[in-house]
């Protein structure tokens, strides 16, 4: 029987100490066996740094210093990590159950590169349907990260996270990720994770960057953005100026 795959969970933090510590309860509740936890905490001041030191556990790595932003946090997790799958759990975040590793585990095989389900907020699911890898590519980038398990070698072969996206970098690496990569999606909730976010704090860049994603990936971006603008408008938000012009000053093209 082969062993078991060693999984990195991936948190990153910059003061929120009281999230960090619910995730890490959760994660500390887990009964499978073969995890790591990697903390990268933003330099933060209200102690974030000071919990994780206080529980001394040999599966827990922590890095606390100044970072660039999410992307540049989660791609130092990715370089620290050891695992031969990923999962970004952010503080605030959790494992709706103790099973939620060994679950993914029996899942987790070779012929899989990514196992992933819904999370939830405020009892609403993400993704709000199931998906499937004959879906459109966009719709598939739905797909939640933090509900998701990514074999190392989507790394490899697609990159890390481009730093130059402040709040969907998610998005923007799994149109990259699932033109090579198939998933293995699992009808279930996983993880809950915390309202409030820096997406739902920065409508103006969650759209754009949404919108220069396409741009870059799709091979016929029109109408996903005329999606993208319509949920804009739903949303309440921005005059369409201020999408285009955010999405201009990322100066993103498509590679």
């Amino acid at each position: 029987m082969c062993a078991p795959p060693l999984i990195s969970v991936i948190t990153i933090v910059k003061n929120d100490r009281a999230g960090l510590i619910a995730t890490l309860d959760s994660v500390r509740a887990q009964r499978f066996a073969d995890f790591e936890h990697v903390i990268i905490d933003g330099a933060s001041t209200d102690g974030s740094a000071e919990v994780v030191r206080g529980l001394a556990s040999p599966n827990l790595t922590l890095v606390s210093e100044p970072d660039a932003g999410i992307s540049d946090a989660f791609n130092k997790g990715i370089r620290l990590a050891r695992g031969a799958w990923l999962n970004f759990l952010n503080a605030g975040d959790g494992f709706l159950h103790a099973d939620v590793l060994g679950r993914v585990a029996a899942r987790a095989t070779e012929s899989n590169a990514i196992v992933t389900g819904y999370s939830l907020t405020n009892g609403v699911r993400s993704p709000p349907y199931r998906l499937g890898n004959h879906d459109r590519l966009a719709r598939r980038a739905w797909i939640s990260h933090q509900a998701s398990f990514v074999h190392r070698r989507v790394f490899e072969a697609c990159g890390v996270f481009d730093p130059r996206f402040k709040v969907r970098m998610d998005y923007e690496f799994w149109l990259r990720a699932l033109t090579r990569f198939t998933f293995d999606f699992m009808d279930e909730p996983l993880v809950s994770f915390a309202p409030g976010g820096v997406s739902t704090r920065q409508r103006r860049a969650f759209f754009a960057e949404e919108f220069a994603a396409n741009r870059m990936h799709l091979p016929r971006p029109t109408l996903a953005n005329l999606r993208v603008r319509t949920r804009e408008r739903l949303h309440g938000g921005l005059r369409a100026v201020g999408l285009f012009d955010t999405y201009r000053a990322l100066r993103l093209r498509r590679r």
